[in-house]
């Protein structure tokens, strides 16, 4: 069974799940540049590379999660 696009209706979950997993990884990446860089500007009392490290570490932690939560959530949800 196909679908109007012409992909099965497998394929394009599959397809789905990618483009909202990659949605919210991109998401999350300019979330985490936007802050990192904030950080570091806003750092006053000379400790810029620390600021850097830690939004950096904190940022790409909150991303993974919650891609890696979409990911799984979407992978356990049944097809319709």
């Amino acid at each position: 069974m196909t679908t109007r696009c012409g992909a099965a209706p497998i394929e394009k979950e599959e397809q789905l799940l990618k483009s909202r997993v990659r949605k919210n990884l991109a998401i999350g990446l300019v979330i985490t540049v936007v802050i990192t860089a904030l950080s570091v500007v806003i750092a006053d009392d000379g400790s810029k590379a620390e600021e850097f490290r830690k939004s950096l570490i904190v940022g790409l932690l909150v991303t993974g999660t919650v891609t890696g939560g979409t990911w799984l959530l979407q992978r356990r949800r049944p097809a319709p």
